[in-house]
């Protein structure tokens, strides 16, 4: 006859992670063992059922009442299942087929609890019987189910009597335990022990941050099963345990919370206690585990680690009846467990795994103790590891197991070094290809404003600009500026700079005048190539506009040109007070050139959009792929990237299929997109700045197309790593991937090793498209290069913090100089100070990142501040500019003497120049809102606040100038915006617009009137 009981509290809290949990995995509790000697399967099929049949556990099933209530429902007794199978003539392939298949038949079968579930398999194999029992989750624990395995096989084997001997003794009934369980902790005294513990100690135990985890799934969770042997070592682990007076799974837990530290250094390891720790109930059968967010202090070395273990063990049971009622947390889980086994009674059984999952956990780790049989189980879920991180994690802790022990000292030898593709370079330079092309009629370059030439008429002006070059003397070893806007002149004078044997140093310029003079002079440049009269000083100037090259031959000189010289010198911030010269040769410009046309099947019907400035590294490619593959080159105005509806007009226009930009332009795109016009990208590439996962998929869903991370500095000559984004990734931000085509990456830890899995580091960088230093400045040259001795390469050190992830891709941290990326562009504040202190203006200066912009602080200047403010316009290009100089009398420092950065960035927060000035006009106050919303800023902003000094830039400009757009339905350029910077010049300008909107739609009015 059928009996209900109330379920534990135990129970209770299983049955709420299993209705939370869509894995069957959780459902079923199994252990499987090989038994190596000889067995009586009807001996073993008497005891299942006579074991059945004393046990009410067994033979449980549950069931819920009108108040949601659980029930144990102890049935009476079913015929027992016992499969048997003859394995003898499988292949090890087959054995492990046939396993899989009675594993998923038993997660299927034992899902509906209304009916118990009992089952053993037994099959007979060369070496002996491999053996499996499966039991409902909801009815055992580890311990249950290691004994009643011992306990069946021991029936049928030469240990029968063990077993015999159990069932004479009384046997405890697990429904007699339950109100036993629940009724734990009565005490008024420790209720309130009881709550801090379920409450605030069970939070520690949901971090689940590690290093090893996955960064991308494709949301397919399932718990998954690994090992690692610790067979050879299990000796030395009971000499360790009997030296400490602790046992095996007190050392193994101690040494495992030390080596989990390297990859989760906030997570915590819970324990499971149980309450056999009475006599009476050693060897109870049911449910009586329980894990327990109890963690030991933190130690530094492995000798306090198992005293602190120890002294856990302690307090573990008292403890674990603080979790005996519900906990807050009981729904979730725990995140990392430990729990252990004990198998030496019989050396015919060798157990094989243990299937209970405690807590519906990220990592259940499960030592499994038996002589030289001795193993740590991992059961993990698979949508938080992979497999290569959890064989990578074992073998780790093993290997800190053997080096906590003493027994040696041991490295895993999985220091993080990766490899592009070794390939062949395809030509010298970059002109082989583009030589190529022409001959096979191939390649245009387009403008937005109507002009457009094929590739082979820009080749032909540009060797007759060549020949006109090598004329003036100009050749080898020279050094040409192009100062020019982009443009198909540009793209002739580029060619054919280098077609004549120079370097070319592309120029932006809307740069001060005076920060190109100091770039070109410390680029030795002889030349400058201009449309239009430019002259800089100590330089020749050749006005294309003013050459008749038609008398110089359409043929290229004859120059040849070494792989080791130079292509192009592109100048970066640095934090002497002035830029560097990146010096590139051909050999790294046409790796990386190779690579990424192959990489990405770039074809002569791709067009490309041209819009990046020229003096960036980013811009490199956009000229280069598309005059190497004869495609379309499309070269978009400056204005492009301030204008929105001009922006999706030309990527539709012009079909373009290519496309690269930053992040943050990208968001700011993707919010303007609305569907209404189709595109035709095969490509998104993107860089400059972090990519959110979210903007990549964004970006993947609305043009259909791929999205690619792509990262390098301009010393690794535009792209060192990438990765190709995948709507499976799960992290925050997408990884920057794998280094390209003929480069060595490595990240380098604190202490110099190299960094393995799953630890962070610098990334350093060698290869084909490291940079040949910084012109004329081999000092800052060689502060940037490491030579390793090992592979005789000169690696650079690029400033990165970068994590190794479990696969060997990387995610990018951040910057360990002060090194900062401001709305893509690469910026050293230092170098603002410096222009200050180099020219004797100021005792002291400090330049910080503050709300989105730059604040340049000084101590004691011996200027005015027009003239530091003017002196910093003719050095630095407009993004580098700070958009607030702040006085002090003195710097704040911290107790330990550094510069408190902190405070000076908190100061430049709350500081305001400007006078408040309220907004008056219906206009005023309606720009006031705008800015104070996308400002996103606490400030009271007033009429006659800058909006660049206010944190305002060039994205939020566009922003703003789309709102403006939308809500006063007018059409201005971004460039009123840049003109017009407080609240009371823009509505000054916007204000007669609108005056003459409404009188047209007036006139208007008047004419329908006049027609009807």
């Amino acid at each position: 006859m059928n009996k209900k009981v109330l379920a534990s509290p135990i129970q209770n809290a299983h049955w709420i992670q299993l209705n939370n949990n869509i894995d069957k995995s959780i459902q079923l509790g199994s252990i499987s063992a090989l038994h190596t000697g000889s067995l009586n399967i009807e001996a073993v099929s008497e005891y299942l059922t006579t074991l059945a049949e004393r046990l009410d556990i067994i033979r449980t099933a549950y069931e819920v009442d009108e108040f949601g209530g659980l029930w144990q429902n102890i049935r009476d007794l079913d015929p027992v299942e016992l499969v048997t199978e003859d394995w003898r003539g499988y292949t090890d392939a087959q054995i492990t087929q046939r396993k899989s298949e009675l594993t998923i038949f038993g997660e299927q079968q034992s899902s509906d609890f209304a009916t118990p579930w009992l089952r053993l398999v037994i099959a007979q194999q060369s070496n002996g019987y491999w053996c499996c029992l499966e039991m409902s989750a909801l009815n055992t624990d580890s311990f249950t189910l290691t004994h009643l395995m011992q306990l069946i096989l021991s029936a049928g084997s030469e240990y029968t009597h063990d077993a015999q001997t159990w069932l004479q003794n009384e046997v405890i009934q697990y429904e007699e335990l339950a109100p036993w369980l629940a009724d734990f902790l009565l005490d008024d005294d420790l209720t309130e022990a009881r709550q801090f513990w379920a409450r605030d100690k069970s939070v520690a135990a949901l971090v689940d941050k590690c290093t090893l985890q996955r960064y991308k799934h494709d949301g397919k969770s399932e718990y998954k099963f690994d090992y690692i042997n610790l067979g050879d070592i299990q000796d030395e682990i009971s000499r360790f345990a009997k030296q400490y007076q602790a046992t095996s799974a007190e050392v193994v837990c101690a040494s495992l919370r030390l080596a989990l530290k390297k990859f989760a250094p906030k997570a915590e390891l819970v324990r499971m206690f149980d309450s056999r720790s009475d006599s009476d109930l050693a060897d109870a059968i049911g449910p009586l585990s329980r894990a327990v967010p109890l963690f030991p202090e933190v130690a530094d070395n492995f000798n306090d680690a198992i005293q602190n273990e120890l002294e856990c063990s302690e307090h573990g049971v008292d403890y674990a009846e603080c979790f005996a009622k519900s906990h807050d947390h009981e729904s979730a889980g725990f995140s990392f467990i430990f729990d252990a086994v004990v198998n030496v009674a019989q050396p015919t059984l060798q157990l094989e795994q243990v299937k209970h999952l405690a807590e519906a956990c990220k990592l259940q780790f499960t030592y499994i103790q038996q002589e030289s049989g001795s193993r740590l189980q991992l059961t993990y879920d698979n949508s938080y590891v992979d497999d290569q991180a959890v064989t990578y994690l074992l073998n780790q802790i093993k290997v800190a197991l053997i080096n906590h022990m003493g027994i040696s000292t041991q490295r895993l030898g999985a220091e993080y070094q990766s490899y592009g593709k070794v390939v062949t370079t395809s030509g010298v330079t970059v002109l082989d290809h583009v030589n190529k092309v022409v001959a096979a009629g191939n390649g245009n370059v387009v403008e937005l404003n109507g002009k457009e030439k094929t590739l082979a008429d820009i080749d032909c002006a540009a060797n007759q600009l060549a020949n006109y070059l090598q004329h003036q003397g100009i050749g080898k070893g020279d050094v040409v500026a192009l100062c020019m806007v982009r443009s198909v002149e540009f793209v002739i004078a580029m060619l054919a700079t280098m077609k004549a044997g120079a370097t070319y140093v592309p120029i932006d310029i809307d740069l001060p005048h005076q920060r190109i003079t100091d770039m070109l002079k410390d680029a030795q440049a002889t030349t400058v190539i201009s449309v239009g009269e430019y002259e800089v000083t100590g330089c020749k100037n050749i006005d294309l506009n003013e050459l008749k090259l038609e008398q110089y031959a359409a043929t290229a000189p004859d120059v040849t040109i070494q792989e080791t010289d130079l292509a192009y010198i592109l100048f970066t911030s640095g934090s002497t007070g002035k830029a560097k010269g990146v010096s590139i040769s051909h050999k790294a410009l046409l790796n990386h050139m190779n690579w990424i046309n192959d990489e990405f099947t770039f074809a002569k019907d791709d067009r490309f959009l041209q819009r990046t400035s020229a003096s960036f590294d980013a811009s490199i490619w956009e000229f280069w792929a598309p005059l190497m593959v004869g495609a379309t080159m499309v070269i978009a105005p400056s204005e492009i990237n301030y204008d929105l509806p001009l922006f999706k007009r030309t990527m539709h226009d012009y079909s373009i299929t290519r496309l690269q930009l930053v992040p943050s332009l990208l968001d700011l795109l993707l919010e303007h997109i609305d569907g209404s016009v189709s595109f035709t990208l095969k490509s998104v590439f993107c860089g400059g700045e972090a990519l959110k996962s979210s903007t990549a998929d964004k970006a993947m869903q609305t043009f259909n197309c791929e999205v690619i991370n792509l990262y390098g500095p301009s010393e690794c000559c535009i792209d060192a790593l990438f990765w190709r984004y995948e709507r499976a990734t799960v992290t925050d931000f997408v990884p920057i991937g794998y280094p390209i085509n003929n480069l060595h990456c490595r990240v380098v830890k604190e202490d110099g090793d190299l960094a393995e899995i799953g630890e962070t580091g610098e990334l350093q960088i060698a290869g084909d498209s490291v940079f040949n230093g910084y012109y004329g400045q081999e000092a800052l040259t060689m502060a940037a290069l490491v030579h390793c001795d090992t592979s005789h390469l000169d690696f650079y050190k690029t400033g990165d913090h970068v994590q190794v992830l479990s696969d060997g891709n990387l995610m990018y941290l951040e910057r360990l100089d002060n090194q900062v990326k401001l709305n893509g562009y690469r910026i050293e504040p230092d170098e603002v100070s410096m222009i200050i202190l180099n020219a004797g203006l100021a005792e002291q200066a400090k330049c910080v990142v503050a709300g989105g912009g730059l604040s340049l602080f000084i101590v004691a200047p011996t200027a005015s501040e027009a003239e530091l403010i003017q002196l910093l316009a003719n050095k630095l290009p407009e993004y580098m500019q700070p958009k607030q100089l702040i006085e002090l009398e003195a710097f704040p420092y911290l107790s330990n003497g550094k510069l408190d950065t902190k405070s000076l960035i908190e100061s430049a927060l709350n500081h305001t120049k400007a006078d408040y000035v309220k907004p008056e006009t219906e206009v005023e106050i309606q720009l006031t809102h705008i800015w104070q919303e996308l400002l996103n800023t606490s400030m009271l902003i007033g009429t006659t606040h800058d909006f660049f000094a206010i944190g305002g830039h060039s994205l939020l400009a566009m922003k703003v100038l789309n709102r403006i757009q939308e809500e006063f339905k007018i059409n201005i350029s971004v460039r009123v915006l840049f003109q017009n910077k407080t609240i009371a010049e823009l509505a000054a300008h916007i204000e007669p617009l609108l005056l003459l909107n409404s009188a047209s739609n007036e006139e208007l009015e008047c004419m329908e009137g006049g027609l009807l």
